[in-house]
């Protein structure tokens, strides 16, 4: 699998009185295929750089949660590295570094999971990159019209629009994690609606689909 990290250094205003430690952003595309956002590059109080990830509020706990977590030690040491050194050595307001991480070609695991009671979410999906990154709070979501979609994590901007900080960059494999996802879904909600046929299913057995982007694993 191929990768790319996008540093940004942009000018950040400093309010009198207050430390700010946030000093960059980091996006990471996986095979041009992939990419999570809004990565904030932060000071820690003895000057050392680190990752904080996008959080949103999980309303049953109120806490703040991280939609993405390395899920791979040594890959994620790699990623904090290459940060490290591209943002010490920038000369520019932003900066790419390319590479690379295993032989195998981009591939996911997914864990798609049916709402009971909501008009509009249908079920919560996560899904895990290469086994090196876990991404959730992607949606099946129903619109009015009843046409239901896979809806992408999403944010505030600064500007405070709504704007996805996960998601496909290709039509390819934008239509590819679409059609696993909404297949999962199909699959479980019809069981969840058929309980009496829920036995005769294997719940949770992970089936494997090759296609152009590796092979896809479905929990």
């Amino acid at each position: 699998m191929e990768y790319n990290i996008r540093v940004y250094k942009p000018e950040l205003k400093q309010e009198e009185g207050k430390i700010n430690n946030l000093k960059g952003f980091a996006t990471i595309t996986f095979d041009e295929a992939f990419c999570v956002k809004s990565l904030a590059i932060k000071e820690s109080s003895k000057g050392n750089l680190y990752l904080d990830m996008p959080r949103y509020r999980d309303y049953e706990t109120g806490e703040y949660v991280p939609f993405f977590r390395f899920t791979d030690k040594e890959f994620q040491k790699e990623v904090l590295d290459t940060v490290r050194e591209a943002y010490e050595n920038m000369t520019e307001t932003k900066t790419d570094c390319k590479g690379s991480w295993g032989e195998e070609e981009l591939y996911y695991n997914l864990s798609v999971n049916p709402v009971q009671g909501s008009d509009t979410f249908k079920a919560d999906v996560a899904i895990r990159l290469q086994d090196v990154l876990a991404i959730q709070q992607l949606h099946v979501i129903q619109a009015w019209n009843g046409k239901t979609f896979v809806g992408m994590p999403q944010k505030n901007s600064a500007k405070g629009e709504r704007e996805d900080i996960a998601h496909a960059v290709n039509a390819e494999f934008k239509a590819d994690l679409e059609s696993a996802i909404m297949d999962e879904y199909n699959k479980k909600d019809g069981i969840c609606q058929k309980p009496e046929t829920a036995a005769k299913r294997e719940i949770g057995a992970i089936h494997k689909k090759t296609g152009i982007f590796g092979t896809i694993m479905v929990e």
